[in-house]
């Protein structure tokens, strides 16, 4: 029987799309010859993870990924696992999806410590471990919730200064800077002035300068003399110290009280002198005996014949 083009056509198209399958099959690591165990894995979220990802134990590649679907609820999805080797998982090993640096995903197996071994297209529990890129968003959403809040209120801030600085307060400000800088100016030519005053009196600065460093040397040299005056000064001092004041004051005030009597009596006439300041009389007779006396020497001075009769020559 002869076999038409269109027939060797369709099956050599048949069997180029079977090796197509098989190969791509292949290359992603599913041998559609071997069956293989599968167990059911839930998550709830697939996580970056593909068909085709491989499944890992201690570093070593067990099996593929075999279907990854969304739940009919959509609350999470429904991952088949399929185990090319024969390996015995306790009913407490944990499947969790991980990710490495190129952001490549896949599933290792963390064996558990039951003695009870899970049965073919049993559950296994699923878990999902944070990728560098979310870890690093985990790390720093705090930080960033806060650059944030500091945006929002360094616009509220600059809102509130908006509405102060208003027109006029801006012309205000700008007023006010126009007199400081005149201030500024004006300072800077009294500082010039006295720069100047500084410069055309440097000599009488320098004189001033030398005076004082005479005084200080003069000072200096008359240390001891110094010493000695404020020891004679301390001594002095110390001598007023010694001296007993309240016995002192109370002599004077006795010696007042005495002086204060003696003229009471005087005033009231008592005694020779109270007599003598107060009698006009006596005053009067006693001036007179001073009058006579004061003649007869004149005389006595002036005639010396009487001299003679007075010594008996």
């Amino acid at each position: 029987m002869k076999i038409s083009n269109e027939s060797k056509v369709g099956v050599l198209t048949a069997i180029g799309i079977a090796l197509l399958f098989i190969g791509f099959n292949y290359l992603k690591g599913i041998n559609i010859f071997h069956k293989g165990t599968d167990f059911f894995v839930e998550y709830p979220n697939a996580g970056g993870l593909l068909v085709g990802d491989p499944i890992i134990i201690d570093g070593f590649s067990v099996g593929r990924v075999k279907s990854v679907a969304l739940q009919e609820d959509q609350s999470g999805v429904n991952v088949v696992l399929n185990f090319s080797e024969n390996v015995d998982l306790p009913v407490d090993s944990r499947a969790r999806i991980r990710g490495n640096l190129m952001g490549e995903k896949y599933v290792e197996i963390y064996l558990g410590n039951a003695k009870e071994i899970a049965k073919p297209n049993s559950n296994l529990s699923g878990e999902i471990e944070s990728d560098l890129a979310n870890t690093i968003s985990a790390e720093f959403k705090p930080i960033s919730d806060k650059v944030k809040s500091m945006l929002s209120q360094m616009d509220t801030a600059i809102t509130v200064l908006r509405s102060i600085f208003t027109e006029d307060v801006q012309n205000d400000l700008q007023k006010s800077m126009q007199s400081i800088k005149l201030t500024l100016e004006s300072f800077n030519k009294s500082a010039d002035r006295v720069n100047s005053i500084i410069v055309n009196e440097e000599s009488a600065i320098d004189s001033i300068i030398s005076d004082v460093s005479d005084i200080t040397n003069y000072v200096n040299e008359s240390e001891n003399d110094i010493k000695s005056i404020l020891a004679n000064l301390k001594s002095v001092t110390d001598s007023l110290n010694t001296i007993e004041w309240q016995e002192l004051s109370t002599q004077f005030a006795l010696a007042a009280e005495n002086i204060n009597n003696i003229s009471q009596k005087i005033n009231a006439g008592d005694g020779s002198l109270g007599k003598l300041v107060n009698d006009e009389e006596l005053y009067n007779e006693l001036l007179a005996s001073l009058k006579a006396l004061d003649s007869a020497v004149a005389k006595f001075s002036e005639d010396p014949t009487i001299k003679l009769k007075i010594f008996g020559k």
